[in-house]
């Protein structure tokens, strides 16, 4: 996932303004590439932590 903004990114197949965003908790920053776990899923976001 890109880290685009502290707490938030997009996976690498979400399209910036159309898709939804990976929230996440742990340390990251802004133009890191990191992996998430997700723990949760509303309608179009994910949630979850850093690996």
């Amino acid at each position: 996932m890109l880290v685009e903004e502290p707490g938030c990114g997009r996976s690498r197949r979400d399209a910036p303004e159309i898709d939804g965003q990976v929230y996440f908790t742990g340390k990251a920053e802004v133009g890191d590439i990191v992996r998430v776990i997700v723990e949760r899923a509303d309608a179009y976001d994910l949630y979850g932590t850093i690996d």
